[in-house]
């Protein structure tokens, strides 16, 4: 019971962090705006996360070895690509098929815990993978009908973005089953390595100025709550399933988290962000609510 509560949470954590960075990708202009944007939500999560290690009084967990530095690289890598990618992405596609497009990094999350942890996928589960699966195809030409075709670049960048997350996912697994039990700490090093990374890429570009401004509007005072608000909730949904993979196998814990949040985040689309509804969206939403049905039973 008490896993099925973590990822409730987690999933209105996720559903609220998503309408925080659909809201502020509008402000964004250049990649340099993106880097700013993630670099700011990742410095605030590293402060929160600081600060629960201080309350918890985790201190006996943060000494770093070979095998936790790993996985927090890991992890790290894993979050700084999915965050940049989604950001940019935000401007390019339909909010909806950004959610439904994250359910491929969960099946691969899902395979990675079954080949290396040897997590059992029942029968059901692979068939609701599979209808996932479709819902993402119907999906897609909802994004085309709707944003146009896809670019290779931006297939490039969904495809980066769903192996971030899959990565990400599949790091806390990790960490939950070989390394510690410190949510806390993981965490907060994901986010001190993540920001790190997204410094180096900044100071990578910093002689290139044509093109590579950030954008007046980005750095305006009246964001930083916006910032702060999206990394609250960036830092819950992690947590959240950090500890939700501590207690439940991979495949009744990522796909399951991606379906409920496509249903949300199709609602919110419709009625927040004008993205209508149609016959497309309505049946790859259906197909994802019975994927997700099969995959609890």
């Amino acid at each position: 019971m008490i896993g099925y509560i973590y990822l409730s949470l987690a999933l209105f954590a996720g559903v609220a962090k998503g309408f925080c960075g659909k809201k502020i990708s509008g402000s964004m202009q250049t990649f340099r705006d993106c880097l700013f944007i993630n670099a700011t939500r990742m410095l605030f999560c590293v402060a929160i996360g600081f600060v629960l290690v201080i309350i918890n009084w985790d201190f006996s967990d943060l000494p770093l070895n070979a095998s936790s530095l790993g996985v927090y690289l890991l992890s790290a890598v894993g979050m700084t690509t999915f965050c940049v990618c989604w950001m940019y992405a935000y401007k390019q596609d339909a909010y909806i098929f950004l959610n439904i497009f994250t359910m491929l990094g969960s099946m691969v999350t899902c395979l990675l815990s079954f080949i290396v942890y040897r997590e059992p996928i029942a029968w059901q589960q692979w068939l609701g993978m599979a209808i996932l699966l479709s819902a993402v195809i119907i999906m897609s030409k909802y994004n085309t009908k709707i944003k146009g075709k896809l670019s290779w670049l931006g297939i490039c960048i969904l495809i980066a973005g769903c192996l971030g997350c899959a990565v990400t996912d599949f790091s806390q697994k990790i960490y939950m089953t070989s390394i510690g039990d410190s949510v806390a700490v993981f965490n907060f090093y994901t986010y001190a390595f993540g920001f790190v990374i997204l410094l180096i890429m900044q100071a990578c570009i910093m002689g290139r100025q044509k093109g590579f401004e950030i954008t007046e509007d980005v750095i305006e005072k009246k964001n930083v709550f916006a910032y702060f608000a999206m990394s609250l909730f960036l830092f819950l949904n992690t947590s959240l399933k950090t500890l939700a993979a501590g207690i439940l196998p991979s495949a009744q814990i990522y796909p399951v988290l991606q379906g409920a949040n496509l249903i949300l985040s199709g609602l919110m689309a419709h009625f927040l962000f004008k993205e209508k509804l149609n016959t497309r969206s309505i049946v790859a939403m259906t197909l994802a609510f019975i994927g997700l049905i099969i995959m609890n039973t």
